[in-house]
């Protein structure tokens, strides 16, 4: 029996003739293997304490994770904006999906170089959904606030993010990965970063720029409305005397966050850049646990790893993007929201695919191989998705309110009943048990 962790495993597979597609379609196992198994070697046995011991920490890292993103990644934001004269659909196209897209980089090169499964392609094409549609279903209905967008960031991220989507589709078709087309991706992306440098010239190609344009003009270190805090604003801040219970008893629960992250992470009103820095470190770390622990939480309960791919763990790995999103279309930049949920879909398979598997053909000198089933369909989600969201915006006249919000959910709602019936239909629900006898048996004798 093997009792060695995940990469020691996977080696033994490969020196023994077989790797996770092998196992996938072996018909005396006549199951698939569960992705609990592309996480560390630990909390496998299932156990109800185990199980609810997990979905309480995922709930504490929530807030943990969103206490990051409106303390210390969007005021740093904020400050680069101001100093680099950057309008706020160029920041959020750019720096903040990078910033938020650093759990599914992080994720990406543990599938390539250490578990070397579809763990990587798996979790940036199941959150591009809820990035686009949850994105604006939270800020459209759950903000508060009706934000006029300008029709040219959209317009401009949209067309990108079809061309990457387009760009996998044709890596991907004859499940294989050559190192010049992961090449290919990379200079894509840095062609759409120089569209960006270049975006208010380009405009003056095709239109006028007298409308009013989301730039910062004000220092956000000198206004008085919402500053940024301190280091000892953060350690001492308490409920005033006098609160309602349920206001110290919220401030109780979340304080071990705010202290824990101000003696880690240096305040915005110092080096915004370093600030910036360690925020992503922490958005990564956190987005790695819920993800694993989530889907602890999934094998314990029996739900598919299909359907947790498409429903939790695909929520859980866009939460950077969805809580910055809520907290800048508060701040009245929906621009940036949009741009943000966006852009991070295409930095996701430009960069967090393209990068990790041009590494991995330059090192190993072959081809990768990756699990293709089924692309065709999920690229044909993909563009339905934001084809459909953008036709919203075209009959809203590009307003980010409660119109665009309850048609993306709508169409959130729908994609998930259908993606789960193609799963269910197509037999992807049957995983191996583990911990059943006749499994480890089968690869004892076949190891």
């Amino acid at each position: 029996m093997f009792f060695g962790g995940d990469a020691d495993f996977q080696r033994l597979l490969r020196e023994s003739g077989f790797d996770r597609s092998d196992l996938r379609s072996e018909d005396e196992l006549n199951c698939t293997l569960p992705a609990i198994l592309d996480f560390p070697n630990l909390m496998r046995k299932k156990s109800i304490g185990v199980a609810l011991a997990c979905f309480l920490i995922s709930m504490y890292l929530f807030i943990l994770l969103a206490i990051v993103c409106d303390d210390y990644l969007v005021p740093s934001m904020e400050r680069l904006c101001y100093t680099l004269r950057m309008t706020y659909d160029v920041a959020g196209a750019t720096f903040l999906a990078a910033a938020t897209s650093a759990p599914e980089l992080f994720v990406a090169f543990i599938g390539t170089f250490i578990t070397e499964g579809d763990i990587g392609v798996g979790t940036i094409v199941g959150s591009s959904v809820f990035n686009v549609l949850g994105i604006a279903t939270v800020c459209g209905i759950f903000t508060g606030v009706t934000a006029k967008l300008d029709w040219w960031p959209i317009s401009r991220d949209t067309m990108w993010y079809l061309a990457s989507i387009s760009l996998l589709g044709i890596v991907l078709i004859d499940s294989k990965v050559m190192w010049y087309e992961a090449a290919i991706m990379l200079s894509l992306y840095f062609i759409y970063l120089t569209t960006l440098i270049f975006d208010r010239k380009l405009q003056g190609l095709c239109r006028s720029l007298d409308g009013e344009r989301e730039l910062m003009d004000e220092d956000p270190m000198l206004r008085e409305e919402d500053p940024f805090k301190t280091f000892r604003e953060h350690i001492c801040s308490k409920p005033e005397k006098g609160s309602p219970c349920i206001e110290v008893t919220w401030w109780v629960i979340k304080y071990p966050s705010i202290f824990i992250l101000a003696i880690t992470t240096p305040s915005v009103r110092t080096i915004f850049f370093f600030t910036m820095l360690i925020a992503v470190i922490w958005i990564s770390g956190i987005s790695y646990l819920l993800s694993w622990f989530l889907t602890v939480v999934g094998y314990n309960i029996g739900i598919p790893d299909s359907i947790m791919g498409l429903t939790v763990l695909a929520v859980g790995t866009s939460v950077p993007e969805v809580v910055s999103s809520y907290i800048v279309t508060r701040k009245g930049y929906g621009s940036m929201a949009m741009c943000n949920a966006i852009g991070s879909n295409t930095f996701d398979i430009f960069i967090c695919l393209g990068l990790p598997w041009l590494l991995k053909n330059l090192i190993k000198g072959q081809p990768i191989q990756i699990n293709s089933t089924g692309l065709t369909i999920t690229s044909a989600m993909l563009v339905a998705t934001v084809v459909l969201l953008y036709a919203g915006f075209l009959l809203t006249k590009f307003t980010l309110g409660k119109p665009v919000g309850w048609m993306s959910l709508i169409t959130y709602i729908l994609f998930l009943v259908c993606a789960i019936a193609i799963e269910i239909t197509q037999n992807k629900l049957n995983h191996c048990d583990i911990e059943d006898n006749a499994y480890t048996n089968y690869l004892h004798q076949n190891l």
